[in-house]
């Protein structure tokens, strides 16, 4: 399913940050009980507290690398075009000192891992259940080599096919809403929890450009929207994490876990579900 286009990233932090407002509502509402009147006594009876509990994510964020090639030069942006237009190809040509063509493409691109923040929300139903909710933003940066061939006399030695870096950078921005469950022990400060729900990303390239002797060579032109190519879109799938919570004092927590989402990638062409991986610490600002 596709879904219009959303112009920047600001939209999907926006909506994180009502989601956020909504859970992290002001300390006079930590303490709503809900009541009812059946006790033996005909007096009302706590039947349980709504609290809310929030903090911030760290965590390396490890992403399936099937929408890698999406930088990889071809398609409808193209290495081939951007190298032969006249303005590059003579600034190329003055820096190698010979005439080229390119070679080849990189076929098997690959991201790096990288650093994810964000920040989160729980309001507890009960002791040990709760309605999680969640803000992460990651830049993931994709990289690879590709070959360009030198028109050099034969006389002269060396190999006519050189390596230079090509590279692409994009943003995600997922939001987060489940049911947290935590097995709370009174006998320790260490709680397992697990967490599950639905998720939606915002992908949006930022940069794709190759790098020959030093200077860097546009592929895309993010902010030119004359051709109307989508270089952004959203996607929804879901989660899962496990993890443990270790209790800091009657104020704090610290949590460490591991997280998996199944997203639908919604970028240009690549429109399909893959499995992504995160490692996260998480600090508790309140309990």
């Amino acid at each position: 399913m596709r879904f219009p286009p959303i112009t920047t990233g600001k939209t999907a932090i926006l909506m994180a940050f009502i989601i956020a407002a909504w859970l992290l509502q002001p300390a006079a509402a930590q303490n709503n009980s809900l009541r009812y009147n059946d006790g033996p006594d005909g007096h009302e009876e706590e039947l349980r507290t709504i609290h809310f509990v929030y903090g911030l994510n760290l965590g390396g964020y490890f992403p399936n690398n099937s929408t890698a090639n999406y930088y990889n030069g071809t398609g409808r942006h193209s290495l081939a075009e951007t190298l032969n237009r006249q303005h590059n190809y003579n600034r190329i040509r003055e820096s190698l000192g010979y005439d080229f063509e390119l070679h080849g493409l990189p076929l098997d691109m690959s991201y790096s891992p990288a650093i994810t923040v964000g920040m989160f929300g729980v309001m507890l139903l009960t002791e040990k259940t709760g309605i999680h909710g969640e803000f992460n933003f990651v830049r993931l940066r994709a990289s690879d080599q590709f070959t360009i061939k030198l028109d050099r006399p034969s006389f002269i030695e060396g190999d006519n096919v050189v390596r230079y870096p090509l590279s692409g950078v994009e943003e995600r921005s997922e939001i987060r809403l489940g049911l947290q469950h935590t097995a709370i022990s009174r006998e320790n400060t260490i709680h397992p929890f697990f967490e599950t729900g639905v998720s939606m990303v915002n992908t949006k390239v930022r940069e794709n450009r190759a790098r020959i002797e030093g200077a860097n060579y546009n592929i895309r032109n993010i902010g030119d929207t004359h051709y109307n190519f989508r270089d952004d879109g959203i996607g929804f799938g879901g989660y899962a994490s496990v993890g443990i919570r270790m209790d800091l004092g009657d104020s704090y927590a610290l949590a460490l876990g591991g997280s998996s989402s199944y997203l639908g990638i919604n970028l240009g062409e690549f429109d399909a579900y893959y499995l992504q991986f995160m490692l996260f610490t998480r600090l508790f600002l309140n309990q």
